[in-house]
């Protein structure tokens, strides 16, 4: 479990921007806190001369891009707090490592210092807000701190770690920063505790060769999907898809039907436009006594006449179909069709999600139920083998 928090280093008043990033590099990389730099890894620059180098990346940008602004942003820093007793120096730094690529992409030089002073290790994790080919600057967008949240939360659930159950924003102000971790325990759902159990469990010897057919990282985008859309258990899951799939199945099926309006009434549209276009020519072609020069000169006119004829032997006796209406109705089904496109579109992005949810619990239940069958052959041979030998 992993409580993250992004925070901003601007130059503060009365001091140079040197001063202000050497302050918080030497607080970050304390060798009491670090123990002598021990839990000290860095990208994209060194240790020792980190500070100098984002000094330096931002004194190129700041010349050849754009001048200082007030309130610059010279860092950013994100603080990764564990669970005591829950995860190792070493294991803490590694996951502050990763967090940093995967939110930076690999853009952004970083340092990331592992503090073991406290009863619960933490990161303190500073990126530059240069990137590292100096042409542009890391923009602090919405959310950002919930996509680094989701990416540590990911993160801890892959190396096996408990993740925070979300709460509203009501109760985090209502109850303090600490109420998501204090209350974690109570608020987490029953099936969501048992899916992590079996896959904490299953660090093992079982486990590699369950891994060879489970993608890990995938199980912890799963665990972060059933939390965040509130699935309480498998049958529900199973009713969500379900219901899912039928309803794409009707949007489909609808959208089938309705093309083939389209085409029918695009063809209706062709017939009457046609058919009054060349009705003159049919007529002074009916006056001519049917003549055959009168054909050859004029029989793209005439076949697209009879064709429009065919079409009209089609409807009701009596029904001649107006073209305003035909564009009208058009139009009307166009967008009903389009309606049901974009919900159609929004369900099967959201699908996939959800099968992949299922399909990852169902292998992990099902990696269950082999086990209880091999522990059945097996207790089944013993018991055989003990009335073979009385």
């Amino acid at each position: 479990m992993a409580a993250t928090r992004l925070m901003a280093l601007h130059v503060t008043k009365g001091k140079d921007l040197a001063t202000c990033l050497q302050e918080r590099m030497d607080y970050t990389e304390n060798e009491l806190k670090t123990e002598q730099k021990k839990y000290v890894t860095t990208f994209g620059c060194d240790i020792e001369t980190a500070n100098e180098e984002f000094l330096l990346s931002n004194k190129l940008y700041h010349d050849r891009v754009r001048s200082v602004r007030k309130d610059e942003v010279i860092a950013y820093q994100i603080r990764q707090s564990f669970k005591p007793g829950e995860i190792t120096p070493e294991k803490a730094n590694e996951i502050g490592y990763e967090l940093a690529m995967r939110f930076t992409k690999g853009k952004h030089a970083f340092t990331v210092c592992t503090h073991t002073d406290k009863a619960h290790i933490h990161n303190h994790i500073i990126f530059n807000s240069i990137a590292l080919d100096g042409k542009k600057k890391f923009r602090n967008f919405y959310y950002s701190s919930n996509a680094i949240r989701r990416i540590s939360d990911i993160l801890c659930s892959e190396n096996g770690l408990s993740i925070i159950n979300p709460t509203s924003y009501a109760e985090r102000k209502n109850k303090g920063n600490f109420y998501r971790i204090r209350k974690m325990d109570k608020k987490k759902l029953e099936f969501i505790k048992d899916v992590e159990n079996k896959v904490l469990n299953g660090k093992g010897a079982g486990y590699i060769n369950w891994a060879k057919r489970f993608n890990a990282k995938q199980m912890a985008k799963t665990i972060l999907f059933l939390q965040e859309h509130n699935i309480e258990s498998y049958v529900q899951l199973k009713e969500i898809t379900d219901e899912h799939s039928e309803r794409m199945k009707e949007l489909n099926d609808s959208m089938k039907r309705k093309e083939a309006l389209l085409a029918e009434n695009k063809k209706l549209q062709k017939a009457v436009i046609d058919y009054a276009k060349n009705r003159q020519v049919f007529v002074d072609y009916k006056k001519s006594g049917y003549s055959k020069k009168f054909w050859d000169e004029h029989e793209s006119e005439l076949l697209l006449y009879k064709a429009a004829e065919e079409v009209y032997k089609t409807l009701p006796k009596g029904v001649r179909p107006k073209l305003p209406e035909l564009r009208k109705e058009y139009g009307e089904i166009l967008a009903e069709k389009k309606k049901e496109f974009y919900e159609y579109a929004k369900i099967k992005k959201d699908m996939n999600e959800y099968f992949i949810a299922k399909r990852n619990i169902e292998i992990l239940y099902q990696k269950d139920d082999e086990e209880i069958e091999k522990e059945g052959r097996r207790s089944r041979t013993r018991n055989s083998h003990s009335q073979n030998e009385l």
